[in-house]
């Protein structure tokens, strides 16, 4: 049986009609036409004159190290339900803290009887669950954390920034509260063992004045709750006392955190016998009431103060003068450091007529001379990502993640200690004039840069150092 019979054969099994097979018949003839007529193109055509494929290596790169941008926090982009908290003084990257803005949620509609006659409450605990990753050396040291109640509510389906301030009461609900971050360590809760948390005691005061607000509509549901009690800024700025790698930023898992009120109050109990014997009399009955911090709005807040930085060849490229060249460069989450990569003599390669871009990957070493490189929990990301720069300043998504996000790699390799990024597409529309060649950011893919503190320290573009940052490309000229 023929080839062409074959898929006759095939085609009229699925219902092809016989115009189909017509058309199909008549594709394959104009293909093999166009096959024969390629070859004998091939055969006539000179050697000289054929397409041929290069190989470059050496495009300039210009590379700096700048501060990164706000970075949105809010709860509607960060899908994994994290939250960020902790100061840490980086050898390398200088001083880091991390703060929490979030909401409380009131699980059930309170009544004028739902904490029971006369309530009073015993303690408050505002507990934290932690997530694995920490931040920081193993070696735990004590840190305070503050917790004030929002003047503002955080509004639902509002972007919010990692730059953003909230307004507060100023009144430090959590009284300086002292701790040593514990985040494999679990707790026991009423007796019973926990996960490890972060248990915040809070003001007795405002426990009370929950309590309290049960007949008086505000806590009816959890719209008018969240209108009555706004919100908690809980932060870890204000921690002094550590020295260079030392401190801790923590990752917890706020969809599984939650406050409790532990209170008492006065019930009726019935005491009965065979005989017929029916007494009520005031009892005390302790209990709790638990609110939920899941399924609320709530952003980061990140800070950096790099004038603590010993480090002079960061300190110099933070600096507001001219670019330079760098051998080595830095990476950091949090909304902390990118790296900035200029290509100067790109348009160089078009000089002596077009060039088709077969295929362009950015190699980027982690600079692993550097004693440092590898002394944090979190010490380089799981994957780097370029974003393209305006005239403006503002950055854009390259046109390579746009069409075949799953195809550009960027994933760290712990064989070779490098990422490697795909730009084809960009670079190929910079030399063909629809791209302005404004140079490109390097930078932690922003769910992950929220979520994750990392940092990493790279080699740039500067010659003559074993982990220079390279431009790979292979094209082919066009005649």
């Amino acid at each position: 049986m023929t080839i062409t019979q074959r898929v006759q054969q095939i085609l009229s099994r699925l219902g092809v009609t016989k115009f189909f097979l017509i058309l199909f018949a008549s594709i394959s003839i104009v293909q093999i036409s166009c096959n024969k007529a390629s070859e004998v193109g091939l055969n006539v055509q000179p050697s000289t004159d054929l397409l041929y494929v290069n190989y470059i290596d050496t495009t300039l790169l210009i590379t700096r190290t700048v501060k990164e941008d706000s970075l949105r926090t809010d709860q509607n982009q960060l899908l994994a339900g994290y939250g960020l908290l902790g100061k840490y003084i980086d050898p390398v990257f200088g001083t880091s803290n991390s703060s929490i803005y979030t909401q409380v949620k009131l699980p059930t509609s309170i009544s004028a009887t739902s904490f029971g006659i006369s309530p009073i409450c015993d303690s408050i605990v505002l507990s934290l669950i932690y997530d694995a990753p920490c931040y920081g050396k193993k070696i735990r040291k004590i840190q305070t954390v503050n917790v004030y109640e929002l003047l503002n509510g955080i509004t639902a389906g509002t972007s919010y920034y990692s730059t953003d301030a909230m307004l507060n009461t100023g009144v430090d609900l959590a009284n300086a509260y002292s701790f040593t971050p514990r985040p494999t360590d679990s707790v026991l809760v009423s007796g019973v063992k926990s996960k490890p948390q972060l248990r915040i005691p809070l003001n007795v005061a405002f426990g009370q004045n929950l309590l309290n607000n049960q007949s008086t509509g505000n806590l009816v549901n959890n719209a008018t709750f969240q209108n009555f009690m706004k919100g908690f800024y809980i932060t870890t700025e204000n921690t002094t006392g550590l020295a260079t790698n030392e401190g801790n930023i923590m990752r917890f898992l706020m969809g599984a955190s939650s406050m409790t009120i532990y209170y008492h109050y006065t019930g009726k109990t019935i005491i009965t016998s065979v005989k017929p014997i029916n007494l009520q009399v005031d009892s005390t009955w302790y209990t709790n009431y638990v609110f939920s911090l899941g399924s609320v709005s709530r952003h980061q807040n990140f800070s950096h103060d790099y004038s603590t930085v010993s480090n002079i060849d960061l300190s110099s490229q933070l600096s507001s003068g001219p670019p330079s060249q760098n051998s080595t460069v830095y990476i950091q989450s949090m909304a902390g450091l990118k790296t900035k990569v200029e290509m100067p003599t790109l348009m160089d390669w078009v000089k002596n007529g077009a060039v088709a871009i077969n295929k362009a990957v950015l190699t980027i070493k982690i600079d692993t001379s550097q004693a440092t490189y590898l002394v944090d929990t979190f010490t380089r990301p799981t994957s780097l990502i370029p974003f393209g720069i305006n005239d403006d300043g503002t950055s854009y998504v390259l046109p390579d993640y746009l069409s075949t996000p799953g195809w550009v790699d960027g994933n760290y390799n712990s064989t070779t200690h490098e990422y490697n990024l795909i730009i084809s597409k960009y670079i190929q529309q910079i030399l063909a004039g629809t791209r302005k060649n404004n140079g490109f950011y390097i930078t932690i893919p922003h769910i992950t840069a929220a979520t994750t503190p990392s940092r990493v320290i790279i080699g740039g573009g500067a010659s003559g150092n074993p982990y220079q940052m390279k431009l790979n490309i292979s094209y082919t000229k066009l005649h």
